[in-house]
């Protein structure tokens, strides 16, 4: 299996840093370290003071098929459940969903697929989504028997409306393109191929340099978004401690194992 730096990777482009989810034959599922090293990439951006905007994309058709179901999440024998969960669901989570919402440079979600799960709900932090048609939002949260994560339960309401976001989290309903664009959750949409994610990423990177070129000044554009995002920063710190704990009671009860177990038995279709 390619390392985690394989599949995430990382390059800059002038004022730009680009994050590349790089695991297409596995529709860029992502495994902890993926989302790990996804985190530490957007820390070691907000250090570079000649970058302004983050690009997070993918490459393939999907944008990512969120956390790789594949990876066991049996306890092994002698080990301790709490710790064993503590250490991985919850550090993680809090993490990586931490590192989203306190990024500080401008955040570009460009997406090139469809986004499922954790991938899906830490998007919800960009600033400026862009989509291609075929995109669509999956958070089957309450299917897997978890609770909502990465942020979601604050900033899905924010982003999707509260209609769409009880239909999203609580339905775990998929939502379409279409009703991403009508509710305001994408900026736009890219007329590109499932096939088409080199051409996507191009068209995304011409729309940056046309509404936040060189006419624009940078360190404005970042000191607005932290006005901006500066209300919501306690409320996001709550809402991710409440979201993770909320999900280690759901690991203690065994109970998403056990619908991961059906997934992978058969017994329950996976909503792919």
């Amino acid at each position: 299996m390619p390392s985690s730096t394989d599949r995430v990777l990382l390059e800059t482009r002038g004022k730009i840093a680009i994050i590349t989810i790089n695991n297409e034959k596995k529709l860029n599922a992502m495994t902890q370290d993926d989302y790990l090293q996804v985190a530490q990439f957007l820390r070691q951006i907000a250090t570079m003071d000649n970058i302004f905007i983050t690009v997070l994309t993918a490459k393939g058709r999907f944008f990512s098929a969120g956390a790789d179901v594949t990876i066991s999440r049996e306890v092994q024998a002698g080990e301790d459940p709490y710790k064993r969960w503590l250490q991985s669901f919850v550090a993680n989570n809090l993490n990586t969903t931490q590192a989203f919402y306190s990024h500080p440079k401008i955040l570009v979600a460009a997406l090139n697929g469809p986004a499922v799960g954790l991938s899906a709900a830490l998007i919800a932090f960009a600033d400026f989504i862009y989509a291609a048609p075929h995109t669509f939002l999956l958070t089957p949260f309450s299917s897997l028997g978890l609770v909502a994560e990465g942020g979601a339960s604050r900033a899905f309401v924010r982003r999707l409306g509260i209609a769409k976001a009880n239909e999203a989290l609580i339905m775990s309903k998929r939502i379409t393109c279409e009703e991403l664009v009508q509710c305001g959750f994408v900026n736009k949409v890219f007329d590109t191929k499932p096939t088409e994610h080199a051409k996507f990423l191009d068209l995304v990177l011409k729309e940056i340099d046309e509404r936040m070129g060189d006419h624009l000044v940078s360190d404005s554009m970042t000191k607005i978004k932290a006005l901006i995002q500066r209300p919501e920063r306690e409320v996001m710190d709550a809402q991710g401690v409440h979201e993770v704990f909320g999900g280690l009671e759901r690991f203690m009860a065994g109970i998403p194992q056990e619908e991961f177990r059906k997934i992978g038995s058969g017994e329950k279709r996976h909503k792919l």
